[in-house]
């Protein structure tokens, strides 16, 4: 898409990226168009409110879709759609057969030890397989990628995950705009963090290693401290269950295997994991705006993922949630577009994003003319100091990703620095040198409309162990304010 050639664009299609007013204690009293092109904090859920909705969403532990905690959360959010005038709310069955395990290590669902000596594991890899109570004890065996073992049947497969092989430049792209600029991160720790969690499946292919070969078992060395590895979930990308149990270890525990795979001891690898045919939806819905339900109405999409393994990544709903009740606030024939709710239950299932939302609701979806995507908010930012993952003092990095026109750019920007947002890098990835356009925002690149997506770096977020206490209610609450 070239520069400059989106849809022709008006101020109030994007409603309200502009300037904060001043806290007065006071609601409008005409709730007018002046609150659509600035934001009145009394119509935001205050941070403490967006504390209590994290809280509550945390007490379940991750929210895998179909699952009771899952369940729960949706539950919460429907409610609060339906309290603030979401109407005509749908939910599009999905069925999927979902494997699962305790995230808690206390439990000793999964274990192993070599020669009878426990091991300390730092995750399980989800959807590989399982073991027998006991677990399976088998010889270890060291893959060298290079010079591969000529049989692996019957043992417990030990891999090194690879140094991240990208250049540095692809780690630190460029932006359109930067807020604190001092205190940004030019490492690789980012994109080394989803390198590492997804490498076995994504890029190693180490379960068609292991179903190919007949292994008994796998145990995956990760280039992380125990701090950093403790309670990884990788996102699935295998169709189904591949049937082989498999375990993540951190680089400290990993010398100690990977010499012993050397030695060809033997080990007993434990996962227990069940099955279940898992039921989620697609929750979706409109706040009307003056048009709603004609032929002329326009609508600005709101979306989101509802499942993942911790507090952030999952919680773009919470901001969804808290964007509806700003808009609540406005009269609807004062609304000059519906805002079309989406929160996809996809995200950490196999066979992610399968099923398409826009091929169910063809009408709506022809009347979207804009989208933002809302995800990962309120994270602190973490980093290894030896073998410990400890916080900076800092809020994680906040990604604003724009469509490539100028307007939308020159928007981006000043709702950074009107809601005063830390950390921030406001990039247009279809322009060159500008990275990727990560998270569900991409709607806008597929469709081709303009828009918006926000993201954190997810340094300290792929972890079932991040819960409330890494959630920061006030970063929250100015990423919020800035995509209203």
């Amino acid at each position: 898409m070239k520069r400059n050639k989106l849809l022709p664009l008006h101020l109030s299609l994007l409603l309200c990226l502009s300037t904060t007013i001043p806290y007065d204690g006071r609601c409008s009293s005409d709730s007018g168009k002046e609150n659509l092109i600035t934001i009145n904090k009394n119509f935001l859920p205050a941070p403490d409110e967006l504390q209590k909705w994290s809280a509550l969403k945390d007490a379940g532990g991750p929210t895998f879709a179909g699952c009771p905690s899952w369940k729960r959360y949706m539950t919460f959010l429907e409610k609060g759609f339906r309290e603030r005038g979401l109407v005509d709310i749908k939910k599009d069955l999905i069925t999927y057969n979902r494997w699962f395990t305790s995230d808690d290590r206390k439990t000793g669902d999964w274990s192993l030890s070599v020669d009878e000596e426990e091991v300390p594991v730092a995750s399980y890899w989800a959807y590989s397989g399982s073991t027998q109570p006991s677990g399976t004890k088998a010889p270890l065996i060291y893959y060298d990628s290079k010079n591969p073992p000529t049989s692996i049947e019957g043992k417990i497969v030990v891999f090194d995950t690879p140094p991240l092989p990208f250049p540095p430049t692809f780690c630190n792209p460029g932006y359109e705009y930067a807020s604190d600029l001092e205190t940004h991160r030019t490492d690789c720790l980012t994109l080394d963090t989803w390198y590492q969690v997804t490498y076995y499946t994504r890029f190693g292919k180490f379960n068609e290693i292991l179903t190919q070969g007949k292994a008994s078992g796998a145990l995956v060395i990760s280039g992380m401290g125990p701090g950093r590895a403790a309670g990884v979930y990788t996102i699935p990308l295998t169709p189904a269950e591949f049937g082989v149990p498999g375990l993540y270890l951190d680089r400290i525990a990993g010398k100690l295997v990977r010499q012993s795979a050397m030695e060809g001891r033997m080990a007993t690898l434990k996962l227990l994991a069940k099955r279940e045919k898992a039921e989620s939806y697609f929750l979706s819905g409109f706040l009307p705006g003056k048009n709603y339900g004609k032929d002329e109405d326009e609508m600005v999409l709101l979306i989101s993922h509802t499942d993942g393994p911790n507090i952030s990544q999952e919680n773009g709903g919470l901001g969804i949630l808290a964007i509806i009740e700003y808009f609540s606030h406005i009269p609807q024939n004062k609304r000059e577009r519906t805002l079309l709710v989406i929160l996809d239950p996809q995200h950490y299932v196999p066979e992610r994003h399968a099923v398409d939302w826009y091929e169910l609701h063809p009408k709506a979806a022809r009347k979207i003319v804009v989208s933002i995507g809302v995800e990962h908010l309120g994270q602190l930012e973490y980093r290894e100091k030896g073998d410990d993952f400890l916080p900076t003092g800092l809020p994680e990095e906040t990604q604003l990703f724009v469509q490539d026109n100028d307007m939308l750019i020159k928007m981006g920007i000043n709702a950074v620095k009107d809601n005063q947002l830390p950390r921030t890098l406001v990039q247009c990835p279809p322009r060159k040198g500008q990275g990727m356009w990560m998270g569900m925002g991409n709607v806008a690149l597929k469709r081709k409309i303009p828009g918006y997506g926000i993201t954190t770096s997810a340094n300290g977020y792929w972890s079932t162990e991040a819960r409330i206490d890494r959630f920061d209610k006030d970063l929250a609450w100015k990423q919020i304010a800035a995509l209203t």
